[in-house]
């Protein structure tokens, strides 16, 4: 884990989140942080930060499949945000 930012109690606009960074041996070398946000309207902001690079030459020849592996978890993530709102 990176960072946490937990929601505060009360009322009105609030905000939480996380981030976490790849551990040794994973594919690639990077972080992912994830917040939720409410506004004072009540409407529900998603941002999804990420970065990231090849973590060994092997990873990074094979850099056409690990583009779309990675627009893949994208999707997956954005679609799984879109069930949660509903």
């Amino acid at each position: 884990m990176v960072w946490v930012h937990r929601p505060v109690s009360g009322g009105g606009p609030q905000s939480a989140g996380f981030a976490y960074g790849t551990l040794p041996g994973h594919p690639e070398r990077g972080e992912e942080a994830f917040e939720v946000e409410i506004d004072a309207q009540d409407r529900v902001f998603l941002k999804i930060t990420a970065f990231s690079r090849h973590s060994n030459w092997f990873y990074t020849a094979g850099g056409i499949v690990a583009r779309a592996a990675q627009r893949h978890i994208t999707a997956r993530y954005i679609e799984g945000a879109h069930q949660l709102a509903r």
